[in-house]
């Protein structure tokens, strides 16, 4: 049960790293898909990008 925590830790840190990296754009977003699926899959691409957009869109709540 841990493992599965410490795994949902480490992909919500790496989504908020290619965030902080300037990930926002759709044209960037495209190319992170792509560096993403290369290594890891698509799947894992999307996962990935699912995140980001949900913590993209909590900081932008915060920001209202």
């Amino acid at each position: 049960m841990a493992d599965q925590a410490d795994r949902q830790h480490m992909h919500e840190c790496e989504a908020r790293q290619w965030l902080r990296l300037g990930y926002t754009s759709e044209a960037m977003v495209d190319e992170l898909r792509e560096k993403v699926a290369a290594k890891r899959g698509a799947a894992a691409a999307e996962r990935l990008i699912k995140e980001m957009r949900r913590q993209w869109k909590r900081r932008s709540e915060w920001l209202t």
